[in-house]
């Protein structure tokens, strides 16, 4: 009897132990498991991370994206240089430069010249006003005030530059015998065309005492009694005034006049 207590014992004793082995891992198998889970939490984060790292990027991306798209189009909304509007001194003139390009129109200015300008100076001109939107025309005189009659001009132009013809007068030998009643009569008739009309004084290319006093004289009476004049007494070149055996003005001079073109009709 005593011996089957026994083995009973043992056989209980054993299916303990088996228990407690089978259903409690050992310590190192939980480490393991432990770093196993571990693993798995730190691989979680880093792809968390890296998710929110690969956001963070798109996203400076975008912003810089937006950035210069902001930038290209503050570029774009800047006017160009063709696109600023020019300013002329002229309030009558201001306002049919204005007309016209709301139509979407050019400015049209006839210039009336002697033969002493040269070929170049129309180009050289258009030049200094860098502006697609006034379109000059050279119309000729040949004319001195003594045989001057009447000018024509352009129907569709809106302003008419006429030169004052002294030098012409001088060139022909009847600067004393000048009249100014032809170059007003001119510049009253085309007045009350409604266009905008100035007198281009000439420069004293002849540096002569009898030509400066007339440049002096007209410039006075016509500032004085309200017309437009372009006053170029004063151009001063280091080289020659004029060329003798073109009989034209030298480009030196050309630029200074031109200049001053520029400086009497438009607002800086």
């Amino acid at each position: 009897m005593k011996k089957v207590l026994l083995i009973v014992a043992l056989i209980l004793f054993a299916g303990g132990l088996y228990v407690n082995f089978a259903m409690n891992p050992s310590t190192e198998q939980a480490s393991l498991m432990n770093e196993t889970d571990t693993s798995d939490e730190t691989a979680d984060n880093e792809d968390t991370d890296a998710t929110s790292d690969a956001a963070d990027e798109e996203n400076d991306e975008s912003a810089n994206d937006e950035s210069e798209t902001s930038d290209d189009d503050e570029e774009s909304s800047e006017p160009s240089e063709e696109e600023i509007q020019i300013s002329f001194n002229q309030e009558n003139l201001d306002e049919l430069y204005n007309q016209a390009v709301e139509n979407n129109e050019t400015l049209i200015i006839d210039v009336l010249l002697p033969g002493y300008y040269t070929d170049d100076f129309m180009s050289n001109l258009e030049a200094q006003f860098d502006t697609d939107t006034i379109q000059f025309n050279r119309l000729d005189i040949s004319n001195n005030t003594t045989t001057l009659n009447e000018l024509s001009v352009n129907d569709n132009s809106d302003a008419v530059i006429i030169d004052a013809l002294q030098i012409l007068d001088y060139n022909d030998a009847v600067l004393p015998e000048r009249d100014v009643d032809p170059l007003t009569t001119a510049y009253m008739n085309l007045y009350n065309s409604d266009k905008v009309v100035m007198l281009l004084g000439n420069a004293n290319v002849h540096e002569h005492e009898n030509l400066a006093n007339v440049l002096d004289e007209d410039a006075t009476y016509f500032t004085e009694n309200d017309y437009y004049y372009i006053d170029n007494q004063e151009v001063s070149v280091e080289g020659d005034y004029y060329d003798n055996e073109n009989d034209v003005m030298t480009s030196d001079v050309e630029t200074e006049v031109i200049g001053n073109i520029h400086s009497f009709l438009i607002s800086e």
